[in-house]
């Protein structure tokens, strides 16, 4: 293996050339330098950010990374989120249409762990700090790296091992930044924040990323969750709730887990509900139904198609959770409700 070099200088096929600092992954030094190449999930899964190697040479973080199939391997695909540029290098990126000049660019940060409150029996509300401001619009997720965990199912072991979890406080100048962790068993990451982090823990912070952020402008807002997809949803309905126009827009909450003691978004509708015209909490789970019957067993998907939401195509629609679940709830939307695609808004996690 070559390894990155110290700075690489990596040229677009429109001729636009930006530097790759040793340790970075082509797709986040192609956001920093203000290019949108197209990603979601940024962590190998989804296979967004696939791209062509042109010239020169990138190492792969995870040579297994399900984001690519088969015949993407054999054409030479690869992905940017998985590629570190070993030189000077010429790559066709995948870039969006349009500028997106609200959308922050990601940044490194240093933060410690300031706080670990426990939401259900696996879900815990994780706050770190840094010095400088956490800038992010609500909704948007960022990488965590815990120094000292080791790297898992990567080709370079030196490579840091981190994992997208969303923010689900509001931007602030005070350096806080919150976050909803599940546990995920025989996780990298998630089974130290969730069980061992303590106060002063150091923890790395990269971000923010990804594109299901709150919009601007007068529409009412519909969102859309199961298990740790609380997080960003969190993050909006805060966002719609600071606005100067906050007292005439209605808000809906579609929110689902396993089991009745997996649901925890009652306590931030209440939150936000006195701002807002109308905020309304919907809730399902899948596997038993609640103790006095009041909680219907629905999946999430199902949970929307039984349930008349006013003036539905016409509102910001926003969806986060497990990728099958992601998917049932867009078709639904776009297919059957004909919903237009740009009126909703996800990230998928894998």
């Amino acid at each position: 293996m070559r390894g990155a070099t110290t700075r690489a200088a990596v040229t677009t096929a429109d001729g636009i050339t930006f530097t790759c600092p040793e340790g970075d992954t082509l797709l986040r030094a192609a956001l920093r330098a203000g290019i949108h190449a197209t990603y979601e999930c940024n962590s190998g899964g989804c296979g967004s950010c696939k791209f062509s190697l042109d010239g020169g040479h990138v190492d792969t973080v995870d040579e297994d990374a399900p984001g690519l199939t088969a015949r993407d391997r054999r054409k030479g695909k690869r992905l940017a989120c998985q590629s570190l540029p070993a030189g000077d290098c010429a790559v066709a990126l995948a870039v969006e249409p349009g500028a997106h000049p609200e959308r922050p660019r990601p940044r490194r940060h240093r933060a410690v762990v300031a706080g670990v409150r426990e939401l259900t029996h696996d879900i815990r509300e994780l706050t770190l700090r840094t010095a400088g401001p956490a800038v992010f619009l609500p909704g948007q997720f960022a990488m965590l790296d815990v120094p000292g965990v080791p790297p898992a199912r990567v080709a370079d072991r030196s490579h840091r091992v981190d994992r997208a979890y969303s923010m689900s406080n509001l931007p602030n100048g005070e350096g806080r930044w919150q976050f909803h962790v599940k546990r995920v068993p025989g996780g990298s990451v998630s089974p130290w924040l969730v069980d061992e982090a303590a106060a002063g823990d150091p923890v790395r912070i990269d971000g923010p990323f990804g594109h299901a952020y709150l919009r601007p402008g007068d529409r009412d807002v519909v969102c859309i969750a199961g298990g740790s997809g609380l997080g960003p949803m969190v993050s909006i309905a805060r966002g719609l709730a600071a606005r100067p126009d906050a007292g005439s827009r209605r808000f809906d909450f579609f929110y689902g887990g396993r089991r009745e003691h997996d649901l925890c978004a009652r306590e931030f509708v209440d939150e936000v509900a006195p701002n807002l015209k109308d905020a309304v909490l919907v809730e399902a789970v899948s596997e038993e139904p609640g103790e006095l019957g009041t909680i219907p067993r629905r999946l999430v998907h199902e949970l929307v198609a039984d349930t008349e939401v006013a003036g539905l195509a016409e509102r910001q629609i926003y969806v986060a959770g497990p990728p099958a679940m992601a998917d049932a709830v867009v078709r639904l939307l776009v297919l059957d409700r004909q919903v237009r695609a740009d009126h909703v808004h996800f990230d998928r996690f894998f």
